[in-house]
């Protein structure tokens, strides 16, 4: 794990997103861990709260009172919009007194603005392609949402997940594209999806 924080500090990235399926489970067991080797390097975590059993908003607000405790402030809600945004909007008005930020997955920027979030970010390289970009960050700037689009180098899940898309690297040109259309876009900050999900064959 310190390998790879070492290797994410000399890339220049200044933050991880670590992938987090609920107390309790092994990236929760994991976490102090990850969250020990990236403050060697001085890389920060956010936490990538995905769509654990049973998840609702009520439970994402205890879990980011929890993993506040990690020194956690960033979370990244991966299908916010399995619920509703005037379910979240009350929830997050209460979370955003506690100085965290909080980023929806959607490629709806007004769902993200409806319910209270600080900012959006794409995560799906293949539907969210580099094209898509400039129109993404200028709607989420419009409504004062920070954008964080996500690049990545290319996909390939058949054998990890049984998904038969593919986005070909094309030997890095793919990545390279995804980070220029990025910065065209104004983007404030860039997500990668991602350093090591070897299952979709993003790493």
């Amino acid at each position: 794990v310190q390998s790879q924080m070492d290797q994410i500090r000399d890339a220049g990235i200044d933050e991880i997103s670590s992938s987090w399926w609920g107390k309790g489970s092994p990236e929760d067991q994991r976490l102090g861990l990850v969250v020990a080797a990236a403050s060697r390097d001085s890389v920060a975590v956010a936490a990538h709260i995905e769509p654990y059993p049973g998840r609702s908003v009520a439970s994402v607000a205890a879990d980011v009172a929890y993993l506040r405790g990690f020194g956690i402030h960033t979370f990244y809600i991966y299908r916010a919009f399995d619920f509703a945004p005037s379910d979240w909007a009350p929830v997050l008005d209460a979370l955003h007194k506690q100085s965290v930020t909080v980023f929806a997955q959607t490629g709806l920027p007004g769902l993200a603005a409806a319910g209270h979030f600080d900012g959006v970010y794409t995560y799906d390289i293949v539907t969210y392609g580099g094209g898509f970009l400039v129109r993404y960050c200028s709607e989420a700037h419009a409504l004062h949402l920070a954008c964080a689009p996500s690049v990545g180098p290319g996909y390939e899940a058949l054998r990890g997940a049984g998904d038969p898309k593919v986005k070909p690297r094309s030997q890095g040109k793919t990545y390279d594209a995804m980070w220029q259309a990025a910065i065209a876009a104004g983007a404030d900050r860039v997500t990668i999806t991602s350093y090591n999900e070897w299952g979709e064959g993003t790493q």
